[in-house]
């Protein structure tokens, strides 16, 4: 005899239709957190000789390390290291070298993906970064908007100000600052 026992309480994939799981519907919530990861992101790395390591592998000859810290602007994000060994293997001098920058720049991406989310959950500078402008400012309303901006705002640091957020802004924002620079 066989019993067959089904669990009191349907997993969360059982109780989702076929249309929950359709994540390519523009109306899907995922589809905002998607939005949150597309965009620019700008990291800097810069490479070191590891001396740490090389004093610790001192007894191998034609050692070569690097040390690779990436940065999203200022904050350190990851550090990793790469080393590679001259010898009767590998005894090509520039294939060492690469190899060993390489691999300290691939293990600080893949120490840094922990960190890359860590900073993404701070939210508000990425989102500012990222934001999409769906009526964008016309070339007609950006070069009043420049002229009237020259005219008006007498303090450089406000006007200077004022000209970077000009590409940013949308019809609409466009012509209330339009309205109140002709007030």
């Amino acid at each position: 005899m066989k019993i067959a026992y089904r669990p009191s309480v349907l997993s969360p994939f059982h109780m989702m239709t076929k249309k929950a799981l359709d994540t390519q519907n523009k109306d899907h919530p995922i589809q905002e957190e998607i939005h949150k990861s597309l965009g620019t992101f700008t990291f800097s790395a810069t490479f070191e000789r590891d001396t740490h390591s090389l004093e610790i592998f001192k007894n191998i000859p034609g050692i070569v390390c690097y040390i690779c810290t990436l940065r999203k602007g200022n904050q350190v994000i990851g550090e990793g290291r790469g080393t590679a060994v001259l010898g009767k293997v590998n005894k090509y001098l520039e294939r060492t070298v690469r190899f060993a920058f390489n691999s300290s720049l691939i293990d600080a991406v893949a120490r840094s993906t922990k960190m890359i989310d860590a900073l993404y959950l701070d939210g508000p500078a990425v989102e500012e970064e990222m934001k999409v402008v769906e009526n964008p400012i016309t070339d007609k309303q950006k070069s009043y908007l420049t002229e009237l901006i020259k005219n008006n705002v007498d303090n450089e640091d406000e006007r200077n100000r004022w000209m970077l957020d000009i590409p940013k802004l949308s019809k609409d924002e466009a012509s209330e600052a339009i309205q109140s620079f002709a007030n």
